[in-house]
């Protein structure tokens, strides 16, 4: 016989998370255990919400907490619905990791196939791995995350949709913003001046793979090494960018140390390849500096920086698919050809 479990409301639980945070120094959020929620009694027993009940009009709130220590698996906070156990409506408002993590696949935001609108906000960390990995989720909005040094990526999108970001800066050793097999993402929407900055070393500041209906506006790619804008493959399509600046330095040659940087053919400010398709790049500066500012896939070698030398790759990166198309753009040098003249003013 199926017995029902009676009802335990959250809201003892959100009192008593309030009294914690209103009893917190002022110098940042109170402390908490790395979560994980993978059903709605997680919500009730992890001692994490701080308001809500779960309803689309009224979500669980989790958050302002600070994290001193992940999971084994490497998380601050992960809500994994894989079974299907999650089907409350929630809200992430403030997570804070002061761990270092040097693996670069553990997250401090892990979502997983959750697909009910939800927010994800005040996500800060440094020196850890991700800032926020989503996996074959929808409807997520991502805002004010301010993570630097991380060893993996800012933010990870696999298999996902309907995602949008606004007012973050992504600093990573790999890349800011990398989006495969997604669809239906908006950067920097509704933003007037730049609102995301995405800042790589090694990797790449926006990587868009097998990625399509795209909206870019207002973002700044600037940092060493590899390429500002990557669009690459041929599920890239419907990409737009605008008002936006790819500044890339190519591989660079520390003092004492080897080159950084990935040993690809396409350094530069912004690619296009793969047969990426069907595109539109318009009111963009770009600079590739020790590569092309604007080109379609790779040159067939990688320009090693510390001994000056040209390194054969074979075979090339393939070039862009057709369809793509460029205005008002501030560039140098292309390998496009009838690219629209440069619109830069000295």
């Amino acid at each position: 016989m199926l017995r029902l479990l009676p009802f335990v409301s959250a809201a003892p639980l959100a009192a008593l998370a309030l009294t914690l945070s209103s009893s917190a120094p002022a110098a940042g959020p109170p402390p908490h255990a790395a979560i994980t929620i993978a059903s709605d009694t997680d919500f009730v027993n992890c001692a994490c919400v701080t308001g809500g009940s779960g309803t689309a009009s009224d979500p669980y709130v989790i958050g302002p907490w600070l994290v001193r220590a992940p999971t084994s698996g490497g998380w601050a906070l992960k809500v994994d619905n894989s079974k299907g156990g999650v089907t409350k409506f929630f809200k992430i408002a403030g997570i804070t990791a002061t761990y270092n993590d040097l693996a670069a696949s553990h997250p401090i935001v892990w979502l997983v196939k959750v697909t009910q609108p939800t927010s994800v906000a005040d996500i800060v960390g440094n020196n850890d791995g991700t800032g926020v990995r989503l996996d074959s989720v929808a409807n997520v909005s991502l805002g004010s995350l301010s993570v630097n040094l991380l060893n993996g990526e800012g933010v990870r999108l696999t298999s996902s949709t309907n995602v949008s970001i606004v007012n973050s800066k992504l600093k990573a050793f790999e890349n800011g913003f990398h989006a495969e097999n997604s669809s239906f993402i908006t950067i920097g929407a509704g933003c007037k001046t730049s609102c995301n900055d995405f800042t790589y070393d090694d990797g790449r500041g926006l990587w868009l793979q097998n990625t399509h209906d795209v909206t870019v506006r207002y973002l700044t790619t600037a940092a060493e090494d590899t390429t500002a804008m990557y669009l690459d493959g041929a599920g890239t399509y419907n990409v737009d960018i605008g008002f936006s600046t790819a500044n890339a330095s190519g591989s660079i040659c520390p003092q004492g140390q080897g080159p950084t940087g990935l040993v690809v053919d396409t350094d530069g400010g912004i690619r296009l390849a793969n047969g990426a398709h069907d595109n539109s790049i318009h009111d963009v500066t770009a600079h590739g500096n020790v590569a092309m500012d604007i080109a379609s896939g790779g040159d067939g070698f990688w320009l090693n920086p510390c001994t000056g030398q040209h390194v054969s790759i074979s075979p090339a990166t393939a070039p862009m698919g057709s369809g793509n198309t460029f205005a008002n753009l501030c560039y140098s040098v292309t390998n496009i050809p009838n690219l629209p003249p440069s619109i830069c003013k000295n």
